[in-house]
């Protein structure tokens, strides 16, 4: 009977007269505003501050690797600058050794004293014909010759201590009689041009 009186009271209640309720409704009023205000602020405020803050956590992630990575490199950075160094070195020392168009003729001159040097008696000294590779031209040096086999040694090892490489390849000899000890010796060797030199010289 009282809790049919007090649903009766409640819908009597009017919204405009709220100041003038008893307490334990205006206190269940006032609990439910502040839960939908909550809700409200959680909805419009909260949630969107969430999702921003895991978007700045995942960039915070993406940050810092690249940060690593960064560093990483900035680490490996003297040790690559040393063995660019080492490798620009090579490079100009290889290139030092290499012969320009200019100097072929001078070579071939160096090659033939060398020769008379050893007492050893040519029958044909010349380039051949240039062949195209990758990165550099390969030059053919025809030699033939006639001597001593210790001489023509020491001939040989003469070669290796040109300034400019010159390679020994397709070696053959053979005894000029069967009855003289005098050898008849024949190479093709090879030296090396760098492609943009000669171009450039070519210009």
């Amino acid at each position: 009977m009282v809790s049919f009186q007090n649903q009766v009271s409640l819908r009597d209640l009017d919204v405009d007269e709220i100041t003038e309720w008893p307490l334990v409704p205006q206190l269940v009023v006032i609990f439910v505003l502040i839960v939908l205000i909550q809700g409200v602020g959680v909805w419009l405020y909260i949630l969107p501050l969430n999702d921003e803050l895991q978007q700045m956590k995942q960039q915070e992630q993406t940050l810092k690797a690249t940060l690593r990575i960064k560093a990483n490199k900035v680490a490996a950075l003297p040790k690559l600058q040393s063995q660019l160094g080492e490798l620009t070195s090579r490079y100009d020392y290889l290139l030092e050794q290499l012969p320009a168009q200019k100097e072929l003729a001078s070579m071939l001159a160096s090659v033939n004293e060398l020769g008379l040097d050893n007492q050893l008696t040519f029958t044909r000294i010349d380039w051949g014909q240039k062949q195209n590779q990758a990165f550099l031209y390969r030059l053919p040096l025809n030699i033939e010759l006639t001597g001593d086999y210790h001489d023509i040694g020491d001939f040989s090892a003469a070669i290796a201590k040109l300034p400019r490489i010159i390679s020994f390849s397709d070696v053959n000899w053979q005894r000029v009689s069967q009855e003289s000890s005098t050898l008849h010796f024949r190479v093709r060797a090879y030296t090396y041009q760098f492609k943009p030199e000669v171009n450039d010289e070519a210009q």
